[in-house]
């Protein structure tokens, strides 16, 4: 929302008709007849404003949220059928005729109904944009694209359609951001494709002239560092987690650049609902990238807060307002009222995760034999003290990233499939792409949740597809989204108010925090915080060229594989990995004997326990943290060789 918007919008709800009226809308309160009239003749006037000028996106966003409010108040689907047909809305107009929810039917109506076959893409009916801007991006010779379009709105079916019509003996990479996505990917595609190998881990490249690989960017950059290949085309999924500074982002810009450098015809399509600007994804001033971009996003979601003092308000982004719902006597009370069909509690912290989980089974009962099944299938095959034995009688599940990849999809798989698991609780391994059929979202932390990050996590709300399947399932357009304060869960004090304000504009700037982004600015740094972008930056044109000597060959390696910058002298890292080595190739039987954890132990930690500068790998030191990762490598049966053990930690560690 632009600030003339804003500015505009803040006048208009000064008018005292009509702040009256868009109260009591956003209540779901009863209108008079002049009341709705009025508010039906605004709509009108919002898109006649939004028609004079097409960048003032909130004028058509408000008339349609006005809309929205009075059809499933009122069951009156006329005025939402005359905005959907005439916007390009069609899978909304679709529904609404395919299930007799207007008055009167005409000619005209049947007409329109024979016209929208030509949006229907497979299983369903596309939106005008979705249609445009899918057809484009399909039907380019450009060698780099992105598709910025909200969550839910085809992603996922882009790769699907692009792969189907890429028939050449082609090496195509699928970079998603965690495993997690791996095995979701992967069924996708298997499902789609079934002309192509699909591999997910780069042991499983087997010479292979033409494959699809779904892997991590951790696993491409091995994939093509161990084999002398490259890929011909690479999808970036949540191509937004580029702009972080974190060390993954590194690689994945790291990935990019350096199978551009083996293949100057490398094609990229970058996937993203969070990117406000697509030339900031450049890695280099040559670059160019086509943007096909769907702005329109068809949900409206009614958002709650549960504040300190057991009131609850209902927040109104377009006039930026909170209003007094009503009071409870406790949370529980709260949840327990507005609790759907299948329930997402967001919590960052793994521990508070599991101590919510308890608070809240606490008062539910709804053990059934498909849960008592599930539950000791868990205690037979994991343990009868995993987290999950008793919760899932109770309906719960709760995953977050410490919990077993296996077991994680395992469990997700679940979640989807039994309708009495009605409780999900998670933190951030929900937000990239993971898709549960979730109608209600209850948020207890927005701790390090920026707007881009709050808008991610509320598009989980109601996937398309869960809206348009069925009948009675068109007020899913309106999800339930309650902010829930606590001392406990998010911070004494806690007050949730200016992160929900956060929500009152879908126009994000992109934080560039990647050093090795074109876009990234350094003068912006002072002179000392510049030191450490500098060194990446000047890291990254180090590893495109040739090692001159042996020591040049290590740092390389330990560049490419992330674990350079884990050390804060990393000349001094390089010279005793030298002299563990030469020990190592004297007592080779000894070596063979040690566990892989132990390995890494001896080849990157042990006497470089004060040059270490990451908590999580220095915590390697304690023989506690290795036989908890050495019990997670045997059970995913990764196998590796000396020469990539620092890889092997990546994959298991950070590869998240």
């Amino acid at each position: 929302m632009e600030q003339v918007e804003k500015i505009s919008l803040t006048a208009i709800n000064k008018m005292p008709l009509f702040k009256n009226i868009i109260e009591k809308l956003t209540l779901d309160a009863d209108l008079t007849d002049e009341e709705k009239t009025y508010i039906l003749s605004s709509a009108i006037i919002f898109l006649r404003q939004y028609e004079s000028n097409k960048t003032h996106t909130s004028y058509i966003e408000l008339a349609y949220y006005l809309i929205l409010k009075y059809t499933f108040k009122y069951n009156d689907f006329e005025p939402l059928y005359d905005i959907s047909t005439n916007f390009g809305l069609y899978p909304i107009s679709n529904y609404i005729i395919e299930n007799n929810l207007l008055e009167y039917i005409n000619v005209n109506d049947m007409v329109i109904k024979f016209n929208l076959e030509n949006f229907r893409n497979n299983d369903y009916i596309e939106t005008y944009e979705q249609k445009k801007q899918r057809n484009i991006l399909l039907s380019s010779k450009e060698d780099e694209q992105s598709y910025i379009a909200p969550t839910s709105y085809g992603k996922s079916s882009i790769i699907v359609e692009h792969l189907k019509l890429n028939k050449a003996n082609e090496k195509i990479g699928i970079i998603v951001p965690t495993k997690s996505l791996l095995a979701q990917t992967y069924k996708l595609l298997r499902s789609h494709i079934s002309d192509k190998r699909i591999i997910i881990h780069d042991e499983m490249y087997d010479n292979d002239k033409s494959f699809i690989a779904v892997f991590t960017q951790e696993r491409a950059l091995r994939l093509i560092n161990k084999n002398d290949i490259y890929f011909d085309i690479l999808f970036i999924d949540e191509a937004h987690n580029i702009f972080d500074k974190s060390h993954r982002s590194i690689l994945l810009s790291r990935l990019i650049k350096k199978n551009k450098v083996l293949n100057p015809k490398q094609k990229i399509i970058y996937l993203s609902p969070l990117i406000m600007n697509s030339d900031n994804l450049k890695i280099s001033n040559q670059q160019e990238i086509q943007e096909q971009r769907i702005n329109f996003n068809i949900k409206e979601p009614d958002i709650y807060e549960y504040r300190l003092n057991d009131e609850v308000y209902k927040y109104n982004r377009f006039v930026n307002e909170f209003y007094f719902v009503n009071k409870y006597k406790n949370q529980l009370e709260y949840i327990n009222e507005n609790t759907q069909k299948k329930n997402f509690f967001y919590i960052r912290s793994p521990k508070k995760i599991e101590d919510f989980s308890k608070t809240l089974s606490n008062g539910i009962d709804i053990e059934n034999d498909k849960l008592i099944e599930l539950s000791k299938i868990l205690e037979e095959n994991i343990h009868k003290d995993f987290y999950c034995v008793d919760f899932v009688k109770k309906g719960f599940l709760y995953i977050h990233g410490k919990v077993p990849d296996l077991i994680k999809e395992y469990l997700e798989y679940k979640f989807k499939e039994l309708t009495d698991l009605k409780y999900i609780i998670a933190n951030t391994v929900i937000l990239e792409g993971i898709n549960f059929p979730i109608d209600t979202i209850f948020i207890l932390n927005t701790h390090s949740l920026q707007a881009k990050e709050l808008t991610n996590l509320i598009g989980r709300a109601n996937r398309l597809n869960e809206i348009f399947k069925s009948e009675n399932t068109l007020n899913k357009l309106v999800p339930k989204i309650h902010f829930i304060n606590s001392n406990k869960y998010n911070r004494k004090k806690s007050n949730m108010s200016k992160k929900i304000e956060l929500l009152r504009s879908r126009i994000f700037k992109d934080k560039i925090q990647n050093p090795t982004l074109e876009s990234f600015d350094f003068d912006k740094l002072d002179t000392q915080d510049q030191l450490k972008p500098l060194k990446i930056k000047h890291e990254e044109d180090f590893i495109i060229k040739e090692p001159q000597n042996n020591f040049d060959a290590t740092k390389k390696y330990l560049i490419e594989v992330g674990i350079y910058n884990i050390y804060e002298n990393s000349k001094l890292t390089i010279e005793h990995i030298f002299n563990v080595i030469e020990k190592i190739n004297h007592s080779s039987e000894k070596w063979k004997e040690l566990t892989m954890m132990d390995k890494i132990y001896i080849l990157f930690i042990k006497g470089l326990e004060n040059n270490i500068i990451e908590f999580e790998f220095k915590r390697l030191s304690n023989p506690e943290a290795r036989n908890y990762y050495e019990m997670h490598i045997s059970n995913s049966g990764e196998v590796t060789e000396i020469h990539t053990l620092s890889n092997l930690f990546l994959s298991n560690h950070f590869d998240l």
